[in-house]
């Protein structure tokens, strides 16, 4: 069941921080909405995950929307941008969710962590996105990647999982489980 108080808290704070700071795009309520509803469509395919990391979390997309639903999990918010870490330091405060930390580095500077799940929004292409994170991915672990539409070739360039390809409408879906070390 999803937190809706920390749902909305959260979009108060992004239309109010979003201006000043440019966090997203489009500031204005139904951008915001667009943006939490597309964070909410992987909900209905995820496999259960114990630890989440989101690599890139920029406004907080999709890792804040995913911690609300998953309340149970636990979600590591890599995010480099100093102004981008403060917003989602004070989001997690202000929507009390207690099961989401920020660190403020880069995926491949980020070494005392690993994750069942790793997801990213539109950050890079998927095989460099991976190249710097795997040593992060617990073994079996699954990589969700939200994609724009022209990017669903992605999934024919990683070689060492087994990956489907989940479309709504515009958005692209890699899921992708790693293969079986022998």
């Amino acid at each position: 069941m999803i937190d809706n108080n920390a749902i909305a808290t959260f979009s108060d704070l992004l239309m109010r921080w979003g201006r000043v700071h440019n966090l997203v795009g489009s500031t204005d309520y139904d951008s915001i909405k667009r943006n939490v509803n597309d964070s909410m469509l992987p909900i209905s395919f995820l496999q259960p995950f114990d630890t989440c990391i989101d690599i890139g979390s920029g406004a907080g997309f999709p890792a804040l929307i995913l911690a609300c639903f998953y309340p149970s999990s636990f979600f590591y918010l890599l995010e480099p941008r100093s102004k981008r870490v403060s917003f989602l330091n004070y989001a997690l405060i202000n929507m009390k969710l207690k099961n989401a930390k920020v660190i403020a580095k880069y995926s491949y500077d980020v070494y005392d962590i690993k994750a069942d799940l790793i997801s990213s929004r539109a950050v890079c292409r998927a095989d460099k996105l991976i190249e710097q994170s795997r040593h992060l991915l617990n073994n079996g672990g699954r990589y969700l990647l939200f994609k724009g539409s022209d990017s669903e070739r992605e999934s024919h360039i990683l070689n060492d999982f087994d990956s489907q390809i989940i479309k709504y409408d515009k958005r692209v879906f890699i899921y992708a489980k790693e293969k079986p070390k022998p």
